[in-house]
């Protein structure tokens, strides 16, 4: 990467907002699941996650 001048841009420790795996997994979560439901309870949303 030296020779065209280009670098691996630093990405700090504990931003998920700057890893495409977990934006990805965070945004599959939230339209499949999150934003199809109403939950009432944390536990209600606690026991359809874990199924």
């Amino acid at each position: 990467m030296e020779t065209i001048g280009t670098k691996t841009p630093f990405i700090e420790p504990g931003s998920p907002w700057e890893n495409g795996y977990a934006e990805r997994f965070n945004g599959k979560l939230r339209d499949e699941l999150l934003n199809g439901e109403i939950f009432h309870t944390e536990k209600d949303a606690k026991v359809l996650i874990e199924q």
